[in-house]
């Protein structure tokens, strides 16, 4: 049955063939989030432990640290790397925590992919 747009459903056996061609299409060079280091530290520690600046289209966008939160509880106080961003239109301040530099990439990449709409406040 037609849909009230005109439109017709394509059946699953030729949908699915679009769709695998559609995901293996390669990220365009301006949707890569690049993690530029800042030289001298800043807060919290106002020191040498890495810091980085995460760029998305020439324009700092968040921020990736390390610091052990000696007196912090729960995840924060288990994992050394920090995350967040804040005040990026369009998107909801999103702030998070893991054990490594590469977790801390991918968990930040991933909330960044995820649609504004079902983002949460952090």
């Amino acid at each position: 049955m037609p849909k009230p747009d005109g439109l017709k459903r394509l059946p699953d056996h030729v949908v699915a063939p679009l769709l695998r061609a559609l995901m293996t299409i390669p990220r365009r060079p301006d949707a890569r989030l690049i993690l530029q280091k800042v030289e001298p530290g800043r807060p919290p520690g106002w020191s040498n432990q890495p810091d980085y600046n995460v760029v998305f289209r020439g324009r700092a966008v968040g921020r990736i640290w390390r610091f052990e939160y000696r007196d912090a509880g729960g995840e924060m106080g288990r994992h050394p790397w920090h995350w967040r961003w804040r005040e990026v239109e369009g998107r909801a301040d999103t702030t998070g925590h893991a054990p490594t530099l590469e977790a801390a990439m991918t968990d930040f990449r991933k909330a960044w992919d995820t649609p504004a709409s079902t983002q949460r406040e952090a």
